[in-house]
């Protein structure tokens, strides 16, 4: 699954991209800072199974601290938009190419209403919900560009499956097609779709197959508060996350340097202020104040947002040893997988390797030590032995 940041030009999606990578993608108050998409891996946090089971367990990838299981999800950030770039203004196509195996994606908004949709100075009163509307549009006429493109290819299809695969290269699924064609009231028999019909069907796919989170970002800002409460109004029926990328980039660093701990949910100088020049200690006061003032940095809610709820993401631990909950080198719950809620054992075994669905037999409920169905959904927080002949 693979999460991009958009949005208009100076607007802090570099910032929060290494907010949520602790990268260092350029960052710079001035349009166009990225020119090529930044890519990285973010943490996603949430409750590990060791929690119930009694274990100390041992993550081959990311950490799992207090019972808090962190795993590592896939983000990108392109270069700003700007109105027009499904025209090609901007490097528009270019950039919006880059996200067309994106998953979910997030819509940077500047909430403190300093910058336009072009990432210039904005004049007094500028609606800040702008910076997501033209964002959006877009985006859909990028993708009703891609539906048009194929029209003749989808009259000749035999079935869904197969303009499944005319799409795949934007990340479309049957399952995608299949509720697009009810929500955009098209015709079922795809033969007979005209331009209008296209257009309807490309808006609804857009929509399911890449949904939408909005992160009003540089909440530590003036005015910030006043513009977050319009966009909330304004755009009802999005998710609008208030966010401060700079604050939680800020906090990240003093982490690392031990002049803090912060968990992203409590901060806690621990550095003796006495001992520091009057700048750095008035830096940290300051940051204190500020994140106990917005209570959170907004950083890991977007993240649950976008997997939890957008995607519907469930967390599964494959394991080989049912007893012991480990692999075959005796680490406890190694992996942690997202997964789609409603996915199957064969699905976590797919998600594992292709042979191993190929082969599968049965799996096992590390939990109660039953077998469980081939078709049986999986749980969230499931521990899972898969038996393949592969």
């Amino acid at each position: 699954m693979l999460v991009g940041l958009v949005g208009g030009p100076n607007k802090g999606k570099s910032t929060l991209f290494n907010a949520l990578t602790h990268g260092s993608a350029a960052v710079a108050d001035y349009p166009f800072t990225t020119i090529d998409p930044n890519k990285g891996v973010a943490f996603l946090d949430f409750p590990c199974a060791c929690q119930g089971l009694g274990v100390a367990c041992f993550p081959r990838y990311g950490k799992c601290v207090n019972g808090i299981r962190s795993v590592p999800v896939n983000v990108i950030d392109v270069a700003g938009l700007v109105p027009g770039a499904h025209e090609g203004k901007g490097k528009g196509n270019e950039f919006l190419s880059d996200l067309s195996q994106a998953s979910a994606l997030v819509c940077v908004a500047d909430a403190s209403g300093l910058t336009d949709e072009f990432g210039n100075p904005a004049p007094a009163g500028y609606d800040v919900s702008r910076d997501v509307s033209f964002v959006e549009e877009e985006l859909d006429r990028w993708f009703g560009k891609v539906v048009a493109r194929n029209s003749q290819r989808f009259s000749r299809a035999k079935g869904l499956g197969e303009i499944e695969q005319i799409l795949s290269g934007v990340g479309v699924r049957e399952s995608h097609l299949q509720e697009a064609i009810k929500q955009s009231g098209v015709a079922p028999e795809w033969a007979k779709w005209r331009e209008r019909d296209f257009l309807l069907l490309a808006a609804a796919l857009r929509k399911l197959s890449k949904p939408i989170v909005v992160a009003a970002n540089k909440m530590d800002m003036p005015r910030a508060q006043e513009n977050l409460a319009k966009l909330q109004q304004i755009l009802q029926g999005y998710s609008v996350i208030a966010v401060a990328a700079d604050l939680e980039l800020a906090l990240g660093k003093a982490s690392e340097k031990g002049l803090v701990e912060y968990d992203g949910k409590g901060l806690k100088i621990v550095a003796d202020l006495s001992t520091q020049p009057p700048a750095m200690k008035a830096a940290l006061e300051r940051l204190k104040a500020t994140f106990e003032k917005l209570g959170t940095t907004g950083v890991q809610t977007l993240l649950h947002k976008i997997f939890f709820e957008k995607l519907d993401c469930i967390a599964v631990f494959p394991v080989q040893d049912e007893r012991k909950y480990a692999d075959h080198l005796g680490r406890v719950l190694p992996d942690a997988i997202l997964l789609p809620k409603g996915s199957t054992a064969v699905d976590l075994a797919g998600a594992i390797h292709s042979d191993l669905a190929k082969g599968f037999l049965y799996a096992v409920d590390a939990r109660t030590k039953m077998r469980m169905g081939r078709d049986e959904p999986l749980a969230d927080g499931s521990v899972v032995k898969i038996v393949s002949a592969n």
